[in-house]
């Protein structure tokens, strides 16, 4: 069976980073606001490394900014926003493949890093290793050794190069997330 890799949209990627940043500000007390500080560093660089709209990163910061001030005065979530939404292992292969994507189109060392950052904090939140196979964390592993490697490299046709080898991996995650959900 051929698995593809889907390519998550920039808008649904930010989404989702804003949706779980306020899922985070939600469960957590508010002394933890902080926590978040990766998810919030990485939207104006996936609104960047896209070329998203700035009304776009506009209202996503603006929900996270009623998030934090909810969280600062201890009254959870935001009322009507998605929160706590349950991701099984392909959702969280596919949102940090795309969290990949982004970094390798940024030029910057210090924001690739920041792209990894939020991806390390969503892979643990979202814990995508009790979503694998026991094979399959071979494939996490290798996926986020290849991650940091984008980080460090500036050549960009490098850059082109690890992400193109990454989608095996990713291939690999996603038949692995298939197989334990059959």
């Amino acid at each position: 069976m051929l698995h593809t890799i889907p390519a998550m949209a920039p808008e649904i990627l930010l989404e989702k980073v804003t949706l779980e940043a306020l899922s985070a500000l939600a469960l957590g007390p508010p002394d933890h606001i902080h926590d978040i500080a990766p998810l919030e560093a990485a939207l104006p660089l996936i609104a960047k490394a896209w070329g998203l709209p700035e009304e776009t990163l506009a209202e996503k910061t603006k929900r996270l900014e009623r998030g934090k001030n909810l969280a600062a005065e201890n009254k959870g979530g935001v009322p009507g926003e998605p929160l706590l939404e349950c991701y099984d292992g392909v959702m969280i292969a596919d949102l940090l493949w795309a969290l990949f994507r982004t970094a390798v189109r940024l030029e910057k060392k210090e924001e690739r890093q920041a792209i990894y950052d939020a991806a390390v904090l969503l892979d643990d939140g979202l814990n995508l290793q009790s979503f694998l196979l026991k094979s399959g964390e071979r494939s996490a592993k290798a996926l986020r050794t290849m991650f940091r490697n984008v980080v460090r490299e500036d050549d960009p046709k490098e850059r082109d190069i690890v992400c193109g080898k990454a989608s095996a991996f990713v291939a690999l995650l996603h038949a692995h997330g298939l197989a334990k959900t059959a």
